[in-house]
């Protein structure tokens, strides 16, 4: 079950890698709609950390509207719609493409350069799919 692991020395605190895991792996599909997730202390005994440092990421998961619990029962992906899932992918990409256009900037890249060599990229990454 476990399809990823913490990098202890990346100086990012632990429950926000399991975050940004859950979050990843929800987001892009992974995982389902209704799919039980590990309970706390079974993910804490998995990546050898704190019951604590769990709890807190499914705190913020939940509240995100990402997970739900049941009592007694367990934790499960929440069902969202197409849109929000869109939605949450778009504020995970947003800082890194606010860092390239500020790096872009600050390197005086005139915008249609910019916009030009994003295009290219989209194109090479995406290919002709149309989506």
């Amino acid at each position: 079950m476990l399809w990823f692991k913490i990098d202890y020395h990346s100086g990012q605190p632990v429950y926000q890698q399991i975050l940004d895991n859950f979050k990843s792996a929800i987001i892009s599909g992974k995982l389902k709609a209704n799919n039980p997730i590990p309970s706390i202390r079974e993910l804490a005994g998995m990546l050898n950390v704190n019951p604590n440092t769990v709890a807190r990421a499914y705190r913020e998961l939940e509240n995100e509207g990402l997970i739900y619990s049941r009592t007694g029962i367990g934790s499960f992906i929440a069902a969202e719609n197409q849109y929000t899932l869109e939605e949450k992918a778009l504020e995970a990409v947003y800082p890194d493409l606010k860092k390239v256009v500020q790096l872009s900037r600050t390197f005086k890249l005139p915008r249609i350069m910019l916009a030009k060599l994003f295009a290219e990229t989209v194109e090479e990454i995406y290919g002709g799919d149309g989506q």
